[in-house]
């Protein structure tokens, strides 16, 4: 947290707009402070940079390891970065040193199916779109072309993210040199609009020894780069939300773990209604189900047990609606911090309730925090067996 912070009001209003901090009003001057956002944003002649206690290194592979990646191997010593670099700074600097590899002979072709209007026969006639659109008349001829292109899917998606990379504040000069390069290497790839969907890519053998490169673009394309305007003041930059980092990741492992033991199947984020009139919603972050039946509830909380290993109430008031509303006498909160000899249990008192409360430490490798979900996921199915049996 700083204080004293001279800004404007529109600057206040920008960097708070980010979400990467908040600016409140303090004295004569403005109070900016972090919360569960990392990344960096620049407003103006001002940078703000906020960096992740595992490490910005870690919280890609977190990252990655969400979207079902494993095993995104990062050399730490060939980045020649500091040990504090920011989350942005870690992966330009990663993109563009794999992008030197990945394309170090060409950028690769392929074929891309498009349908044109074309004063002569070249791929295939479109005979219905001919007589509705032509009317008879004989030229322009309706085909579907197959062009052999630079301007294919996946240089899209690269193409994407190094313009994206490019905007980022406080890319060291190397990086920015080698992102340009790429871009221009890619000059003849179709640039989309900003926020436009691209289409998901496929691994496959021919594209092979981009698959590495395509993940970094996933990662710099997932919802990272954040721009708000307060009048004639914009602040931009990339900021990750840890918390639905730390939820996306423990649901992904929780997800393989359900389909790997055939444990029944994880929704996550889903919707129900609380009350009778079906005016008030409930959505809990992890649901697991077999069918129609609910076998276990819980919820995520990026945030760190207290030294007692208190949490907040407003934490059980909410996992107690979830449980009576599904019909379960366990829920689950699972909380990022240092790992829990076993979870701590709460019997609550005229609700047939148990709250079973976890911790998952990020600090460890991928492998221990994957074992660190598996034992959950354990845990969770006993629980859940043990209850249908005694039901």
């Amino acid at each position: 947290m700083l204080a004293g912070v001279d800004l404007t009001r529109a600057e206040a209003v920008a960097l708070s707009g980010t979400k990467l901090v908040t600016a409140t009003p303090e004295g004569d001057g403005w109070k900016v402070a972090a919360g569960q956002w990392v990344g960096a944003v620049r407003c103006g002649d001002l940078e703000v940079r906020v960096t992740p206690k595992v490490g910005a290194v870690k919280v890609l592979q977190l990252l990655a390891r969400a979207q079902g990646v494993r095993n995104l191997h990062v050399d730490v010593e060939r980045l020649g970065l500091a040990d504090e670099a920011d989350l942005s700074t870690v992966l330009a600097v990663l993109f563009e040193q794999e992008a030197q590899t990945a394309l170090a002979q060409r950028p690769q072709r392929g074929y891309r199916t498009e349908d044109q209007s074309l004063p002569v026969v070249r791929g295939r006639i479109r005979l219905v779109d001919q007589a509705l659109r032509r009317f008879g008349v004989v030229t322009p001829i309706e085909v579907t072309v197959d062009e052999w292109t630079l301007d294919t899917d996946e240089n899209r998606r690269l193409r994407a993210a190094t313009r994206v990379l490019l905007s980022l504040p406080g890319v060291p000069k190397a990086a920015l040199g080698g992102l340009r390069r790429v871009d221009r290497m890619l000059a003849e790839v179709t640039l989309l609009p900003r926020g436009a969907r691209l289409p998901p890519w496929t691994p496959t053998r021919l594209n092979r020894h981009l698959h590495r490169l395509l993940h970094l673009a996933d990662l710099a394309l997932g919802g990272g780069s954040v721009e708000h305007r307060a009048g004639d003041v914009v602040a931009h930059g990339f900021a990750l939300n840890m918390a639905w980092v730390f939820e996306a990741l423990v649901a992904q492992i929780l997800e393989e773990e359900c389909l790997r033991v055939g444990s029944g199947r994880l929704m996550v984020q889903r919707t129900y209604q609380l009350d009778e009139d079906d005016r008030i919603t409930i959505k809990p972050d992890l649901v697991v189900s077999a069918g129609s039946d609910v076998l276990a509830v819980a919820d995520t909380k990026y945030k760190l047990l207290e030294d007692d290993g208190g949490f907040p109430n407003a934490d059980v008031y909410q996992l107690i609606t979830y449980c009576l509303r599904l019909g379960q006498r366990d829920g689950h909160l699972i909380y990022a911090g240092e790992t829990l000899p076993q979870p701590d249990v709460y019997a609550i008192r005229n609700a047939d309730v148990s709250l079973h409360v976890h911790a998952i430490d990020l600090t460890q490798d991928l492998t221990g925090i994957e074992q660190q979900v598996s034992r959950l996921h354990q845990l969770i199915s006993e629980l859940s067996t043990c209850r249908a049996a005694t039901a």
